[in-house]
């Protein structure tokens, strides 16, 4: 207890940025997640006759309490805060299994201020809770494989963060699904019990998320539906406009600015005569189609990706913003810090437990994934930082060796 205590200036740090930062205006994607809230207080997800699946449940769960008892909405954000320094707990619980105290809390801190979590905690947004879903799911996770044997408590509640998580960003229902198949395939070659584990996890992980599905296919008759956004994403990244670089557009916004983005309104106009899934299945078509024709556009716009994932930077019409280097700066040193660990890991895998090589292949697959669909913000790459960090963490801490050679007097070769 004393331990977590040591964290709690981040609390304080958190409610401040809040309190600072928050307005009462919602705006842009707070108003969506607002909007779930309020149609799950009337009993229903999304409309039958205008079906919008754009968004997981998760977040809209969370915010129903507010709905239905007509709370503040500051309070909702000071929830993030709390979610927040509760993500911070339990990293440093996770770090506590691999390394001492001291270096534990300072890593601890390290990512508690971590830039871009202080961007965003003040607004309805789903990075918070993300952020603790991601850290439990870690902390109970690497949990269940430090005793020797299953641990049905530990692996049960892994699997529920992990569910949650999914339903909060839905592109990870693809990733767990790739993950299941991946470690089926590997436990019929190799037979080991931490394998069998992670294929548990993985399978109760999508059980638990089974509800929501049954629910898109009532709505769609497609199976292992998760959302209905999957078509903007892949068509804007398939784009082959070179001055647009693959960067994602609002539908509505190209129709409402005709002249910035004219040789899309056509497509876009004919597309509002659909319905929101056909919609989406005509996005998909031509995004494929455009990727087998211009496939180099494709890759370009896939760079760009990353460096939006990564940095922030680069997006097309838009002017360049000092906000970058909340970005900028904190990533560099993590993806620099990754280039250069790539060896050390390689070298020394046999040193590296196995819940953290799996939890590292879960997030850089997640990473790979989304830079190859969408590429919208930052937002959709912070939740891996923890599972990156401990990675460092463990390389820096338990791998490489550092030594400071004994001093001796120098001497130059003869010239």
């Amino acid at each position: 207890m004393k331990d977590k205590a040591r964290l709690l200036p981040l609390l304080v740090l958190y409610v401040l940025v809040v309190l600072f930062a928050a307005s009462n205006v919602i705006d842009h994607d707070q108003l969506r997640y607002v909007g779930f809230a309020n149609n799950l207080a009337h009993g229903y997800y999304t409309s039958r006759d205008h079906i919008n699946l754009s968004n997981g449940p998760g977040y809209p769960i969370l915010l129903l309490p507010f709905v239905l008892f007509n709370l503040p909405w500051l309070a909702a954000k000071l929830l993030n805060a709390l979610l927040l320094f509760m993500a911070i707990l339990y990293f440093h619980g996770t770090l506590r299994f691999y390394i001492k105290e001291r270096p534990a809390l300072y890593f601890s801190y390290l990512l508690g201020v971590y830039l871009p979590f202080l961007r965003w905690v003040h607004l309805l947004l789903t990075e918070e809770l993300a952020l603790f879903l991601m850290c439990g799911f870690l902390f109970h996770f690497c949990k269940l494989y430090r005793s020797g044997k299953t641990r049905w408590g530990q692996l049960a509640i892994a699997s529920l963060y992990l569910a949650y998580l999914a339903l909060t960003k839905i592109f990870l229902g693809y990733v767990i699904l790739s993950v299941l198949l991946f470690s089926i395939a590997l436990y019929l070659w190799k037979r080991g019990s931490a394998l069998k584990r992670t294929v548990l996890v993985s399978f109760l992980a999508l059980i638990c998320c089974s509800p929501y599905l049954v629910y898109t296919y009532s709505l769609t008759g497609k199976v292992f539906y998760w959302g209905n956004l999957g078509g903007s994403y892949l068509y804007w990244i398939s784009n082959p406009n070179e001055s647009e670089l693959g960067a994602w557009f609002n539908p509505q916004e190209v129709l409402e600015n005709p002249g910035q983005s004219e040789p899309h309104v056509r497509f876009f106009q004919e597309l509002e005569r659909l319905p929101s899934i056909q919609q989406d299945d005509e996005l998909k078509r031509q995004a494929f189609y455009n990727i087998t024709h211009y496939p180099r556009a494709f890759l370009r716009n896939w760079l760009a990706n990353v460096g939006r994932l990564l940095f922030n930077y680069p997006y097309a019409y838009d002017r360049q913003k000092l906000s970058t280097y909340f970005y900028v700066i904190p990533n560099m040193c993590l993806f620099v810090l990754s280039m250069l660990l790539i060896y050390p890991t390689i070298r020394g895998r046999k040193l590296i437990p196995y819940e953290i090589h799996a939890t590292t292949f879960f997030s850089v697959l997640y990473l790979g994934g989304t830079s190859l669909v969408s590429g919208v913000s930052p937002r959709q790459s912070m939740i891996i930082v923890p599972v990156l960090l401990l990675w460092i963490v463990f390389i820096l801490m338990r791998v490489l060796e550092f030594k400071i050679a004994q001093a001796q007097p120098f001497s130059r070769s003869p010239s």
